[in-house]
């Protein structure tokens, strides 16, 4: 892939605090092994006080060993990121309501810690980013206020059924758990204009060269009444929230069409 900027994502949510008044401010997501938990839980609170209560933080565990790597940090095995994203959404949480925090974990200690300023939001919703079925799942049982899987609908209606059950082992209500949804988005004026565009030689427009029958089935690409009964079905199988993955940025045509061609096209969930 060709490099390109990216900014460091809790300068940008600082700047964008400043720069606007009602968006929530998030990012999808956050390696809960790139940063002291304590640290974090500190830069998401100033975060949040900056805009008024605005944030929206998601941690994930991390998969990209090439980026550790890069960076010098070690990538440990899968279980322990699992185990160290647990931890992190715990003592966070409680480092955002309690005076000082003292934590022993496997992975993360804390002896008295501060975090002050508190967040304006009381808790400020936490997003775990992650599908696993075995254990991210039950990490999201645990701590998460929203979920964001980017699958397509059977999958997460698998996920769904999953998390609803690790829900109930641990006496939670299900519906205390947004599942959103992130898939790629382009709308074009026919279905057959998306076709030409994802079959375009070497499959450049598609991540990683993913089929493209796969790719038309399980994103919101075509038409708007294509994206439309997509969009629809996600809704439909308890999906109250989409984040976007808007294919013709910086080109705001995608946007525009979604909220003026696709959303007059929805309805409540059957």
């Amino acid at each position: 892939r060709e490099p390109t900027h990216v900014f460091e994502a809790f300068t940008m949510l600082a700047a964008l605090s400043q720069r606007t008044s009602s968006a929530g401010l998030g990012q999808l997501v956050t390696c809960s092994n790139y940063r002291n938990a304590g640290l974090l839980a500190k830069e998401a609170a100033c975060v949040d006080v900056y805009s008024g209560g605005r944030l929206i933080l998601g941690l994930g565990a991390g998969w990209f060993d090439r980026e550790y790597q890069a960076y010098g940090y070690r990538y440990p095995p899968d279980r322990e990121r699992l185990a160290i994203l647990d931890e992190t959404a715990e003592v966070i949480r409680r480092l955002w309501s309690e005076e000082t925090v003292s934590f022993d974990g496997e992975h993360l200690t804390f002896d008295g810690a501060y975090c002050d300023p508190k967040p304006v939001q009381s808790l400020p919703p936490i997003w775990i980013g992650g599908g696993g079925e075995q254990v991210t799942l039950r990490i999201a049982a645990r701590h998460a206020d929203a979920t964001n899987w980017q699958v397509g609908l059977e999958a997460f209606r698998r996920k769904s059924a999953l998390l609803e059950g690790y829900c109930a082992e641990i006496g939670r209500p299900f519906g205390d758990i947004s599942r959103t949804h992130g898939p790629d988005c382009r709308i074009f004026d026919d279905d057959a204009a998306a076709r030409t565009w994802c079959d375009e030689p070497g499959g450049g427009h598609l991540w990683g060269g993913a089929d493209p029958d796969g790719y038309l089935r399980d994103n919101l690409v075509g038409s708007p009444e294509t994206v439309a009964a997509a969009t629809q079905a996600f809704i439909d199988a308890g999906c109250p929230q989409f984040v976007l993955w808007l294919r013709d940025y910086p080109d705001d045509t995608t946007l525009l069409r979604y909220a003026t061609d696709v959303v007059p096209l929805l309805r409540p969930p059957t």
